[in-house]
């Protein structure tokens, strides 16, 4: 029994060791999807400042158009103020004139502001691509070790599990049974070693006499606290 508690033992250290390779593997996508996910950002900002400046340029287009239309009233209008025939007719083309003029600076102040707010989402498209470059430069990079360590993740637990089937054959399916049961209602932790005569599992005393009889290797002791198989160090 003393065989079957060092096999328990190890095969716990494994069944440690695979959880928390198993975990390490999960995490690792998580990962990976985080920086994708940060590249993305990035990518969206650069795209919604490009049709920012689509828009921009559109509007000053359109600011140009309307210019040019009422730079033709203004002249349309100064034709007909020199050939109105009463006062009233040349105040009221010398008005519409004022107005269009009034139209005109409006307009070009409107142009100004437009070619300023695309100068300023140039840069910012300018520093979006940068930073997109690097982003996707230190990122793909980033991934790259990653991917690297989930291959010797999986490597490791190839080789791990295939430890883990050479200590079951050697162990009877009873023995099996116990173990699996405890460690799914215990946490993974099946089995306690025995330290300063307490169970380590739950930290609850075990009786001397309970102590030397594990000593002896005639049967599997179990805490009486916490249900965990029990093992001495020396064992």
């Amino acid at each position: 029994m003393i065989e079957v508690l060092k096999l328990l033992t190890t095969l716990q250290q494994i069944d440690h060791e695979l959880a928390m390779l198993n975990f390490k593997n999960q995490e690792i996508p998580k990962k990976i999807e985080g920086m994708k996910l940060t590249i993305n950002s990035v990518r969206d900002d650069l795209e919604k400042g490009k049709q920012q400046l689509q828009e921009f340029k559109k509007q000053y287009k359109l600011a140009e158009l309307e210019q040019k239309s009422v730079d033709e009233k203004i002249v349309q209008y100064s034709v007909q103020l020199y050939q109105a025939k009463t006062n009233e007719q040349y105040k009221a083309f010398l008005k519409e004139i004022d107005a269009q003029k009034a139209a005109k600076v409006k307009i070009e102040d409107q142009m100004i502001e437009n070619m300023e707010q695309s100068e300023a989402i140039e840069k910012k498209i300018q520093m979006l691509a940068k930073e997109l470059a690097e982003v996707e430069s230190e990122t793909q990079s980033k991934i790259s070790v990653l991917e690297q360590e989930a291959k010797e993740i999986l490597q490791a637990i190839k080789t791990r599990q295939e430890e883990r089937r050479r200590i079951v054959e050697n162990l009877s399916k009873d023995i099996i049974g116990v173990y699996e049961r405890i460690k799914k209602g215990k946490g993974g932790l099946a089995l306690a070693i025995i330290e300063d005569e307490r169970c380590t599992g739950c930290l609850n005393p075990i009786p001397p006499q309970i102590v030397l009889e594990i000593k002896k290797g005639e049967r599997l002791y179990f805490c009486d606290y916490c249900g965990r198989i029990l093992a001495c160090p020396t064992t």
